[in-house]
């Protein structure tokens, strides 16, 4: 059975057991505690978790972000969420159909952002998900707000469009 869930400090287990598998894959965000800031993102948001028999497969943050929030943040999985045809929309992404839906929740009416790598790919998928993200402001689902400097790494800056997400989230969850 899969589940999603929030995170804290009683899976911290599981958390490490997830950022190893994530160092064996190469991804470099997400190979310690300290390389995803699993801290900072609890003291300025929270952690959202796909579980599997007990193990999670997929993780990512929601923190604090200019009048909002920041989703998906350090967003990870080491396996893909199985669904019947490719989507540009990412939704054979545990962290876009399953914990996106938990963060908007999480802000509260807030406005949501999703920052994209320009350049810096950390993981040999980043540069794909950012061309992603530009397919999916074709299709309404996100905005570009801009490039700017976050953690010193280059980032496009995209605010959700939530109606627009859950239209088309609707049509493949």
């Amino acid at each position: 059975m899969i589940k999603t869930r929030q995170l804290d400090n009683v899976d911290i287990h599981h958390v490490l057991t997830f950022a190893n598998e994530c160092y064996r894959n190469g991804y470099k965000n997400n190979v310690s505690l300290n390389a995803m800031k699993w801290d900072w993102c609890l003291e300025n948001g929270t952690w959202f978790g796909t579980i599997e028999n007990d193990r999670i497969i997929s993780m990512s943050g929601c923190h604090k972000f200019k009048d909002g929030y920041r989703a998906l943040f350090r967003g990870a999985q080491i396996q893909t969420k199985p669904i019947n045809c490719l989507n540009k929309y990412q939704m054979q992404s545990y962290c876009v159909a399953d914990q996106l839906p938990f963060q908007i929740k999480y802000a509260e009416g807030s406005p949501i952002y999703i920052t994209t790598n320009v350049s810096n790919d950390a993981s040999g998928r980043m540069n794909r998900i950012h061309k992603s993200f530009i397919q999916m402001e074709k299709g309404g689902m996100v905005n570009y707000i801009g490039d700017e400097e976050i953690f010193y790494t280059k980032q496009s800056v995209w605010k959700l469009n939530e109606e627009k997400y859950f239209e088309i989230r609707n049509r493949y969850v």
